[in-house]
C-alpha cells in the first residue's frame, strides 16, 4: 500500500516555492554579462519575486560620486533622469541597511515624491553591499492601500540583492576585461602604423628633399617634387593623428599624453639631430580627450616645421597647468618667420601646418598663438581652457 504524500503547511510551501524562484533567478542572472539588460532583469526579477506592483535599481558610480544606474520596472510614467541619492531611495545604501515601511508617505524623511515618480504606499529596500561597500539598492513598492510586504519578504529580497551584487560585480568585470582587450588590439595597430607606414612616408620625404637639392631642375621638376613632398608630409600628420585617435579613448596607465609627447621628442632629436627637451609641470593631470589630441597635434606639427624650415640646434616643448587652464608651449632658437603671420585670415591662407595647429585650437575651444622670439626663433603658444563642456 502506497503512503499518503504528506502535504506540507501552506507557508512551508510558499518559502520552498520562492526559494525556487530565487535559485531560478539567479542562475539566470550568472548567465548575463551585459551590463545595463543586467540590471533591468534585476529590477523586473524583484517585482516578480515580491509580487510587488513596481519596483527600482538604484547603481552608484564604481567611486561612489553619485547614481549611475536607475532602471524601473512597473512604473506608468517615464523617468527622467537620475535620483540625486539624497531622498528615502538612498536610505538603504547611505546607512547599510534594510527599510521597510507600511506606508512611505509616513517616513520621518518623506518630502512628497518627485515628477514622474508613481505614488508608493507599501515600499521594502535593500542595500546591495560588497565587502562592506555600498553599490546601490533595490526597492520594490506597492500602490497606496496595496498589500503590505511581511518580514520573510524582507529576508526574500535581501537575498536576492546579494545574489544580484555578484552579479553586477561579474557584469562590470566582463566589461573592463573587454575594454581592456579593445585597448590592446588599438595599441597593436597604433605601434603598427607608427612602426611601418609613418615611417615610410617619413623616408618619402627625404627622398623628395634630396631630388630636390641634387637633380637638376627640368620643366616642372622641382614642382612636382615638391607636391610630392607636401603630401607625404600631410599624408604623415594625419596618420599620426588617426594613430593619436587609436590610442587615446583608452590610454592604458603611463602611456598618457605626456608619455606619448615625450616619444616624439625623443623621435624628432633622433631623427633630425636637434636638441630637443620636454618640461612638464608636477603631477600633470590628465586632460579631456579634445584638448589631448589638440595639444598633441600642435605639438607634432610644431616639431615638424622646426626640422622643415627653422635651421635650429635645439627645441623645447613645456606643459604647464594652472588649475583652470592648461598651455602648451614650443620654441626654437632657429632663424625665425620671415615675416609676421596674421591670424586674422582664414586657413587657406595659412601654411597647412599653421593652419591645422589653429584649427585643432579652435576646435578644443583654446587659443592660438605663433610669434618670434624677442632674441631668436619662433615661439608656438595654445592655451586651452579646462572648464565647461570640456570636462563632461
Amino acid at each position: 500500500m502506497e503512503e499518503p504524500a504528506v502535504q506540507l503547511p501552506l507557508d512551508k510551501r510558499q518559502r520552498i516555492e520562492r526559494l525556487s524562484r530565487l535559485i531560478d533567478v539567479s542562475k539566470s542572472m550568472a548567465a548575463q554579462l551585459d551590463l545595463e539588460p543586467l540590471l533591468q532583469q534585476i529590477v523586473d526579477s524583484a517585482n516578480l519575486l515580491l509580487r510587488a506592483r513596481m519596483g527600482g535599481l538604484m547603481v552608484l558610480y564604481e567611486d561612489n560620486s553619485g547614481v549611475q544606474y536607475f532602471k524601473v520596472s512597473g512604473w506608468t510614467v517615464e523617468v527622467k533622469g537620475n535620483p540625486r541619492g539624497m531622498g528615502i531611495l538612498s536610505l538603504p545604501y547611505r546607512q547599510s541597511q534594510t527599510l521597510r515601511l507600511d506606508d512611505v508617505r509616513m517616513h520621518p524623511q518623506a518630502r512628497g515624491f518627485p515628477e514622474n515618480h508613481p505614488v508608493v504606499g507599501p515600499f521594502l529596500s535593500a542595500p546591495l553591499l560588497s565587502k562592506g561597500k555600498a553599490l546601490g539598492a533595490l526597492f520594490v513598492g506597492n500602490e497606496p492601500g496595496g498589500q503590505i510586504f511581511s518580514a520573510e519578504d524582507e529576508e526574500l529580497l535581501v537575498a536576492f540583492a546579494a545574489q544580484a551584487t555578484v552579479a553586477i560585480e561579474n557584469a562590470r568585470l566582463y566589461a573592463k576585461a573587454e575594454e581592456l582587450a579593445r585597448l590592446q588590439e588599438r595599441q597593436r595597430i597604433a605601434q603598427a602604423l607608427h612602426d611601418t607606414v609613418v615611417q615610410m612616408l617619413f623616408s618619402i620625404g627625404l627622398e623628395a628633399e634630396w631630388c630636390l637639392t641634387h637633380i637638376p631642375a627640368a620643366e616642372g621638376f622641382p614642382q612636382r617634387l615638391q607636391t610630392i613632398r607636401r603630401l607625404a608630409a600631410r599624408s604623415s600628420d594625419e596618420l599620426r593623428s588617426a594613430i593619436f585617435a587609436l590610442r587615446s579613448p583608452f590610454l592604458a596607465p603611463g602611456d598618457g599624453l605626456v608619455q606619448l609627447i615625450q616619444a616624439q621628442v625623443s623621435e624628432f632629436e633622433g631623427q633630425s639631430g636637434i636638441a630637443a627637451t620636454l618640461i612638464v609641470m608636477p603631477c600633470f593631470p590628465t586632460l579631456p580627450p579634445l584638448v589631448s589630441e589638440a595639444v598633441y597635434r600642435i605639438v607634432v606639427e610644431s616639431l615638424s616645421n622646426v626640422r622643415k624650415h627653422a635651421r635650429a640646434s635645439g627645441v623645447m616643448v613645456s606643459l604647464d597647468c594652472d588649475g583652470s587652464s592648461v598651455t602648451v608651449t614650443i620654441q626654437d632658437n632657429g632663424v625665425g618667420l620671415a615675416e609676421p603671420l596674421s591670424l586674422e585670415v582664414d586657413d587657406s591662407s595659412l601654411h597647412f601646418g599653421v593652419a591645422t595647429m589653429r584649427q585643432v585650437t579652435a576646435q578644443a575651444e583654446g587659443a592660438f598663438f605663433i610669434a618670434n622670439n624677442d632674441d631668436q626663433g619662433v615661439m608656438i603658444k595654445a592655451r586651452f581652457p579646462l572648464s565647461g563642456d570640456l570636462l563632461s
